[in-house]
């Protein structure tokens, strides 16, 4: 596998500066090197490129800075806390960084096989019930498992990606919330980005089958030796053979069984999460500003307290009713 991060390979900021960007291009500034940043439409604001439909970005502070971050404000989202201790301000720039979402991998250096996995991580009790769920769904019907990486046919990729947002579209319904993979735009994104990403040995796409019919499918990264999970969904109909707990199994057993070392489930709370992986962690928003302008210190202040407000609400789970309320105002897209 390709060993470059995919959120900082120029194929992902192409096409997301394309959907985003108006395909405008990303600008570079002296004082980080690698990251580039689009502005904002008003404000002497300049957003990480990618924003939030990134799973992970790390960076260096330059040793060479010259004028062009003056008066300015930078926001760097998604950065793992682990990936940012060595970040620090500099006699010119100042840094906040802000929690803003839980993370969690799956840790697997030491094991060399999925049931050594779950006798650390799994109480036995679970461990009994989660692989009888998965010797049920196996007998019961006839499932098998593929991993979809540089040999995907534009067909297969098509057909799956058609079936991926139908089985989004009847998980959320159900659910009754919002998805924002879902809007148009964001699924726009998704579907052109991640076939070159295949393509270029960055993402893959896994998929359990029930017969030939696609019945969970995972969109996942590829970074170093880090298997990054993107987007998952299971097919409802299959919810009481817990055919997302099967899917996760299978997904770690192939990440040891082809030498990586963690299956990061990424930003944002979900149990399943919380159930599987050893080692949680937290994604940072890193803001950058100008320590001598009064209006970029106001500005950085503001961003800073908004991204703490942002956090409060989610930690109340008061943005569970603003999804409810979404999914009311969006609902016809859910049912085409």
């Amino acid at each position: 596998m390709n060993n470059e991060n995919p959120y900082l390979l120029k194929t992902f900021k192409s096409i997301w500066l394309k959907h985003f960007n108006d395909n405008k291009k990303p600008l570079t500034f002296s004082f980080v090197n690698t990251l580039t940043f689009i502005k904002h439409k008003k404000l002497p604001v300049f957003l990480s490129t990618g924003t939030t439909n990134t799973k992970g970005i790390s960076y260096r502070l330059s040793n060479n800075i010259s004028s062009d971050y003056k008066n300015n404000v930078f926001i760097i989202y998604d950065v793992p806390e682990f990936n940012g201790k060595n970040n620090t301000s500099t006699n010119a720039i100042s840094c906040y960084k802000v929690k803003q979402y839980p993370g969690f991998i799956c840790d697997l250096k030491k094991y060399n096989t999925l049931k050594e996995y779950m006798l650390d991580v799994i109480s036995k009790k679970s461990r009994y019930k989660f692989n009888s769920y998965k010797r049920k769904l196996e007998t019961s019907h006839d499932i098998h498992y593929k991993m979809y990486l540089d040999d995907i046919t534009p067909e297969t990729y098509e057909n799956i990606f058609n079936h991926f947002n139908k089985l989004l579209k009847k998980r959320f319904s159900d659910k009754k919330i919002v998805n924002n993979n879902l809007d148009p735009e964001e699924w726009d994104f998704y579907k052109e980005v991640t076939l070159p990403l295949i393509l270029n040995k960055q993402a893959g796409l896994f998929v359990v089958y029930d017969k030939d019919k696609p019945i969970a499918i995972t969109l996942l990264n590829f970074s170093k030796d880090t298997v990054l999970d993107v987007i998952r969904v299971f097919d409802i109909d299959y919810k009481k053979l817990r055919l997302g707990t099967v899917s996760i199994m299978k997904q770690l057993e192939w990440c040891i069984e082809n030498n990586y070392k963690a299956l990061d489930f990424s930003k944002g709370y979900y149990e399943y999460k919380q159930r599987w992986a050893n080692k949680p962690y937290w994604f940072e928003y890193h803001i950058f500003y100008d320590k001598k302008s009064i209006k970029a210190k106001a500005l950085a202040l503001f961003y800073k307290n908004l991204f703490a407000f942002k956090l409060f609400v989610r930690k109340k789970h008061l943005t569970d009713y603003i999804h409810q309320f979404k999914f009311f105002l969006n609902s016809k897209r859910y049912a085409e």
